[in-house]
């Protein structure tokens, strides 16, 4: 499998091309939440760039995505990499139909959000299962109608999967939290 192929045609490659971004983006907001927040554990001050560092990585996959694959074409190549980007050319999809035939992207959607339910209470002073999960549905919403001007598609499949996942993650980690404090009480 050549390079090329590999890292602008594929998850894997995606998903590195999106990494040096959501890094940088936490290690920035580590350093300034560790040289001004001096009252907040260090837990959650890295619990907090963890978060940043998730946040900017789900928006390079799923906003950015053809931008960065063009930036970095550009940085290897030396060249533009000739893909036209197609701005406000999404479409809506208000049909869901992800229980007819479940594939690998449904299943990339559902575990794309899991790491919210754990990172957003970690990151805060008094988490709360109900400001998780608006929190959540927020950031779906606004992704999913965003993505329509980046030339993606509003789906309503990704908007119930991923909300799934948020759900999935916010619930086991609100239950653990409690049964790890009764059992302290």
């Amino acid at each position: 499998m050549p390079f090329s192929y590999f890292f602008f045609d594929t998850y894997p490659g995606y998903f590195l091309q999106a990494l040096p971004v959501a890094l940088l983006a936490g290690l920035l907001c580590g350093v300034r939440r560790f040289t001004r927040d001096k009252a907040a554990p260090a837990a959650r001050k890295v619990f907090a760039a963890l978060f940043v560092s998730y946040i900017t990585g789900l928006l390079c996959l799923t906003l950015f995505l053809h931008l960065i694959g063009g930036l970095w074409y550009f940085l290897l190549y030396h060249q533009p990499s000739g893909r036209t980007y197609r701005w406000f050319a999404g479409n809506f999809d208000l049909v869901p139909d992800f229980f007819v035939r479940f594939s690998r992207e449904n299943l990339g959607n559902l575990l794309m959000y899991l790491p919210f339910g754990l990172l957003h209470p970690l990151s805060r002073a008094r988490p709360d299962w109900r400001d998780t999960l608006g929190a959540g549905l927020l950031l779906i919403l606004a992704v999913e109608l965003a993505q329509p001007i980046f030339g993606r598609s509003f789906d309503a499949n990704d908007v119930i999967l991923d909300f799934a996942g948020v759900l999935l993650s916010t619930s086991l980690f609100f239950l653990i939290r409690h049964g790890v404090a009764a059992r302290s009480a």
